[in-house]
C-alpha cells in the first residue's frame, strides 16, 4: 500500500518504515490514554443521587472547556505534524469520544435528578451508549428521553452532532491538508538546496 503524498517526495525525504511504525505506535498510545482519561471523567459521575450531585455538572463544564482547548491544540498539532493525516485521524477519534463524554455526563445528571427522565435510569456506561446512538442516528429505542428536559438536551445534542460532523470534520481535514502542503513546501526546499 502506498501513500501518494509520501511517494511523491524525493527518496531522501521519505519517512522510513521505522518512523512510520513509531508514529502509529504513538497514535495508538495517545488514543488509549485519551480513552482512559474520558473513562476516568465518567467515573467521577455518581451513579446514585447523593451529596455529589454537582459532580456531573462540573465534569460536563470541565469537559467542555477541555474540549475547546483540546480542539485548538489538535488543529495546531495536525498542521505541524510530520504525518498530518495520521494525526488528523487520531484527533477526530479523540474529539468525538470527548464530545460524547461531555453529553454522557449531562445525561447522567438529568437521570440522577429525575429517574423518570429516560425510559431507564442512566449510569456512565448507558449514558455514553445513549449518546453514541444519538450521534450515529441509530436510535434503537431501548433508551429514550421521556421528560421535556431530557428531550431538549437530546435535541441540542442532535443539532450539535450535525455541527460536529460537518464543521469539525472540515476543520480537521483542512488542517491536515495545510500540514501536507507545508510539508511538501519544506521537502521541496530541502530537495532543491545545494548539498
Amino acid at each position: 500500500m502506498s501513500i501518494p503524498v509520501l511517494d511523491d517526495a524525493p527518496v531522501s525525504l521519505r519517512p522510513t518504515r521505522r518512523q512510520l511504525v513509531i508514529a502509529v505506535i504513538g497514535v495508538s498510545v495517545r488514543l488509549i490514554v485519551g480513552f482512559l482519561v474520558i473513562a476516568f471523567m465518567l467515573s467521577l459521575v455518581p451513579e446514585t443521587p447523593d451529596g455529589r450531585m454537582m459532580a456531573p455538572f462540573l465534569v460536563a463544564l470541565v469537559g467542555g472547556v477541555v474540549y475547546i482547548w483540546f480542539s485548538r491544540r489538535e488543529l495546531k498539532r495536525i498542521t505541524r505534524s510530520r504525518f498530518p493525516t495520521l494525526v488528523a485521524s487520531e484527533s477526530l477519534v479523540l474529539l468525538a469520544a470527548l464530545f460524547l463524554g461531555v453529553f454522557a455526563t449531562i445525561y447522567v445528571a438529568i437521570s440522577l435528578f429525575d429517574t423518570k427522565a429516560f425510559s431507564e435510569p442512566l449510569d456512565a456506561f448507558t449514558s455514553f451508549y445513549f449518546t453514541l446512538t444519538v450521534l450515529a442516528t441509530v436510535g434503537f429505542g431501548d433508551i429514550t428521553p421521556v421528560t421535556t428536559t431530557a428531550r431538549a438536551v437530546t435535541m441540542v445534542q442532535m443539532a450539535l452532532d450535525l455541527v460536529f460532523i460537518a464543521f469539525l470534520l472540515r476543520l480537521v481535514t483542512s488542517a491536515a491538508r495545510r500540514g501536507l502542503e507545508q510539508r511538501a513546501g519544506k521537502d521541496d526546499s530541502k530537495a532543491s538546496a545545494p548539498g
